[in-house]
């Protein structure tokens, strides 16, 4: 759960500052879009596995959410804070200079 817990925290840490980064407007919805389908994820995992036994395991749905929640969001959000960190270090630099 930890996993999960640090997704939502940077994806909205990255949502407020993208705006007052000069971040495009297509970065910041993609955040809000990866924040909303991390929480949706833990909401269905929650709700779902809330009255599994040992006997009878829990809805299948709620197992794959679970498994998103806590392994593929949080690895497709960290790419994605990765490729947009790459894009403003790469903004910054003056372009190539070519010699002849």
């Amino acid at each position: 759960m930890l996993a999960a817990a640090v997704t939502i925290w940077l994806l909205f840490a990255f949502w407020i500052i993208a705006p007052h980064a000069g971040v495009p407007q297509r970065f910041a919805r993609a955040a809000g879009v990866l924040l909303w389908v991390e929480l949706a994820c833990l909401l269905v995992w929650s709700y779902g596995a809330a009255d599994c036994d040992e006997d009878r395991g829990c809805a299948p749905l709620a197992q794959a959410a679970g498994v998103a929640a806590r392994t593929d969001v949080p690895a497709v959000a960290g790419a994605f804070l990765v490729l947009s960190a790459v894009w403003v270090a790469r903004r910054g630099q003056p372009p190539a200079s070519t010699t002849s």
